[in-house]
């Protein structure tokens, strides 16, 4: 073999050997870039993204933590330690075990909320709130159904509702109860300020900061002087 032939060889392996290299390079490349997409995390179980802009519609369960507000048009679920770092606007709103609300909660319906769970804002609801033990709002409740605190429960604010109130053993309310309804403080349980309601009943060691008026009383009030 000639030099002129062994330097043509020599020059067609080198050309083939980079050709299969930047072939390799760039099937590398795509599935490196199949991967990123595949991989995705999907906050919610339904496989939508929290956004401030736009509502979901449908039922919603949070399966992991996010740092987004959500807003929907049905039902928010909240498994059990997971932590929503914003407010949740829904038709009602569960939270399970351990789970966090650090905003408000906005919901036309029911406020669910398990043992352990906290919710870092005011709670306004259509319907009935409903707390497990050692449950904490630190904020208000403001609702157009009943309110039942489980025991060893916490609420940073005061109490509003259309219908009932009733709180369980060793209740915490650093604020005033107002309700259209009965009222009944179970034992142990601490009000900071006024209760108020259709008639108000209480347990053991029940301790209240204010005044406590019991709308049930009127019927047999027939008139004082101020009156005449």
């Amino acid at each position: 073999m000639t030099d002129t032939t062994r330097r043509r060889t020599l020059v067609a392996v080198a050309t083939g050997t980079v050709g299969a290299l930047a072939g390799c390079q760039d099937l590398s490349s795509d599935d490196s870039t199949g991967g990123e997409t595949g991989t995705e995390e999907e906050i919610f179980s339904n496989g939508s993204e929290a956004d401030d802009d736009d509502d979901e519609d449908g039922d919603v369960t949070v399966s992991e933590d996010t740092d987004d507000d959500i807003s929907v048009e049905g039902m928010v679920e909240v498994l059990a330690d997971v932590t929503v770092d914003g407010s949740v606007e829904a038709a009602g709103v569960v939270l399970e075990e351990d789970a966090e609300i650090d905003g408000t909660i906005d919901t036309g319906g029911t406020v669910d909320l398990g043992e352990d769970s906290e919710v870092g804002g005011d709670v306004t609801a259509g319907g009935d709130v409903t707390t497990a033990e050692d449950a904490e709002i630190d904020g208000t409740i403001d609702t157009d159904g009943a309110v039942v605190l489980g025991d060893d429960s916490e609420v940073d604010g005061d109490v509003t509702a259309s219908g009932s109130v009733t709180t369980r053993t060793d209740v915490e309310i650093d604020g005033s109860v107002d309700a259209d309804g009965e009222v009944y403080l179970g034992n142990g349980t601490e009000v900071d300020g006024d209760v108020s309601g259709e008639s108000v009943e209480e347990g053991d060691d029940v301790g209240i900061g204010g005044d406590e008026d019991d709308d049930g009383l009127g019927w047999f009030s027939f008139g004082s002087d101020d009156d005449e």
